[in-house]
């Protein structure tokens, strides 16, 4: 076999013929198999399941107790805002160890594990957790079975709570990102329950009552989860979960289950918010997108919206911010729920630029519906997302955020490691047949939250049966957007 040397004196490396030269790239190994959590099961006495993520070599547990029947959509009508101001109460106040604590002690319990206190509000389900070390996992748990079973409502935090949720809906009307987002779900989804918007005026209705009736009938053992991933094996989680939850019952007959959704949009396809003295134009369209019971359009459908907004080399983004320079980002996301979901691509810009942007977002979306993805760009976003699961796997949160979703979308969690296996086998004619169906331009829906003035004519020329609603006017919780005349 002939050699060769490097010249550098003493210091002199022989090279085999054919080795790589230090100034190469080395050629990429092949793809590691992901590392899958094991996953065990089972229901308590009482209904509530259990669900443990293992997770071994760091002593650390992430807690997730996913609340089942305590979403917005279960909001009565004319209460919007029930189950947020219902889970936040958990924190404000419960009796432990038979003494009554306030807010600032279950701050200062939950710390003191090393640990901050973590509630969920959506729209088909709500979240109590936390994450900790596996030694202070037993009061970890013992906490947050208190703050479940045990809260006490204290009239003065439900005062507390419902000023602090005002007053954070206050501060969204002045963002124009919020404003849109806001708008998109009111123009969306209509009078559904998915399109209630909680209001200072729907907040103001809630009643100490309210609230008791939220804890008896929604929060309940047998429409709960309890999500543990982490250090710690079956005969750990099964005790643990005895021993803090096994003895709850449920105090009154269930209230009334969540029903597939319908959107029913309100009689218009644009609409236009002047919000004078805005610094840039919100933009944001939204479009159908399969219900969680879909699991197969689900599959395809997180390609397709990885394809048009998720990075900064996909579609949204090359159009607008890269090609044109007219946003710092687009973006798009996806929302299922039951019977129903929606798409929503969202970005912002300069006002005089807002009607283009509009069109060049709503193109691509036609554009992914008629025209196949190439195969270079389709590899691109499925190691994207790959990528993204993977990352997940690697901390206990990121494991039990999985679990809880894939509950949440009415799941077999035998299926959550084939993600990345039905993802590799996706191609790009069901992806083009999936945005055809789902993503027409007779199913768009676009919210633009501009200063008119400073946008100009061509917004309004976007379409002309906008409806155009001066901020002043706007009443999200009327089916027209706007105050009745004389309020």
């Amino acid at each position: 076999m002939r050699r060769r040397t490097l010249l550098g004196g003493a210091l002199a490396v022989p090279l085999l013929a054919g080795a790589q030269r230090f100034d190469q790239m080395p050629a990429p190994g092949p793809a590691r198999p992901l590392p899958q959590p094991r996953l065990q099961q089972l229901r308590l006495g009482n209904g509530l399941r259990l669900v443990l993520a293992q997770r071994r070599g760091m002593p650390l547990v992430t807690v997730e107790l996913l609340l089942g029947q305590a979403g917005s959509l279960l909001d009565p009508p004319g209460k919007a805002g029930l189950s947020q101001l219902g889970l936040l109460m958990l924190s404000k106040g419960a009796r432990r160890e038979g003494q009554a604590v306030d807010a600032a002690d279950i701050a200062f319990a939950a710390e003191s594990l090393g640990a901050s206190l973590e509630i969920g509000d959506g729209s088909a389900s709500g979240s109590l957790g936390l994450t900790l070390a596996t030694p202070q996992l037993d009061e970890g748990l013992a906490l947050l079975a208190d703050l479940l079973q045990r809260a006490t409502l204290p009239p003065a935090e439900i005062e507390r709570a419902r000023a602090e949720l005002i007053a954070s809906f206050r501060l969204s009307l002045s963002d124009p990102a919020l404003l849109a987002q806001l708008l998109g779900q009111r123009l969306f989804w209509g009078d559904s329950p998915a399109g209630q918007v909680a209001t200072p005026a729907s907040l103001a209705r809630l009643r100490r009552e309210d609230l008791l009736a939220f804890q008896r009938q929604q929060l309940r053992p047998e429409s709960t989860t309890l999500i543990l991933a982490g250090d710690l094996d079956g005969g750990q989680a099964r005790a643990l979960a005895e021993s803090h939850f096994g003895d709850w019952r449920s105090l009154r007959p269930a209230g009334p289950a969540l029903q597939p959704l319908r959107a029913q949009p309100l009689p218009v396809r644009t609409v236009l918010l002047d919000l004078s003295g805005a610094g840039q134009s919100a933009v944001q369209l939204l479009a159908p997108y399969p219900g969680s019971e879909d699991e197969a359009g689900q599959r395809i459908g997180i390609l397709a919206n990885a394809v048009l907004g998720q990075g900064y080399s996909a579609r949204l983004s090359h159009e607008v911010r890269i090609k044109r320079g007219l946003s710092y980002g687009a973006v798009s996301q996806v929302e299922s729920l039951p019977g129903a979901g929606t798409l929503s691509a969202y970005t912002q810009t300069q006002h005089g630029r807002a009607a283009e942007v509009a069109r060049l977002m709503a193109a691509e979306l036609a554009r992914l519906g008629r025209e196949p993805v190439g195969e270079t760009e389709l590899a691109a976003r499925r190691a994207s997302l790959i990528g993204a699961y993977a990352r997940q796997l690697e901390t206990t949160a990121g494991l039990a955020g999985l679990v809880s979703e894939h509950l949440q979308q009415g799941r077999e969690l035998a299926t959550l490691a084939q993600l990345p296996q039905q993802l590799a086998a996706l191609r790009a004619e069901p992806l083009r047949e999936f945005a055809a169906r789902y993503w027409r331009a007779d199913s768009l829906r676009t919210v633009v939250v501009s200063d008119l003035k400073e946008a100009g004519a061509d917004l309004h020329q976007l379409d002309p049966g906008a409806w155009v609603i001066p901020f002043e006017q706007l009443d999200l919780g009327n089916p027209s957007l706007r105050r009745p005349a004389g309020r």
